[in-house]
């Protein structure tokens, strides 16, 4: 696989090669915050945006 490194948070991304370059060599979280969690500038990352699969819903209790 290579060094797969975030280029968002830094840490390893343990992926495919494929889902690593889709995601512009990110985490999909890191991915998700960086380019469709907050279009507007409104939303914070601990809140969910509504995107199904937020990963901020699932950490809402």
């Amino acid at each position: 696989m290579g060094d797969q490194t975030c280029m968002r948070c830094g840490e390893q991304v343990e992926s495919s090669r494929d889902d690593y370059e889709v995601f512009e060599r990110m985490h999909w979280d890191c991915f998700h915050y960086a380019y469709e969690h907050d279009l507007n500038g409104e939303v914070p990352e601990s809140a969910d945006c509504g995107q199904p699969g937020c990963p901020s819903a699932v950490s809402e209790g």
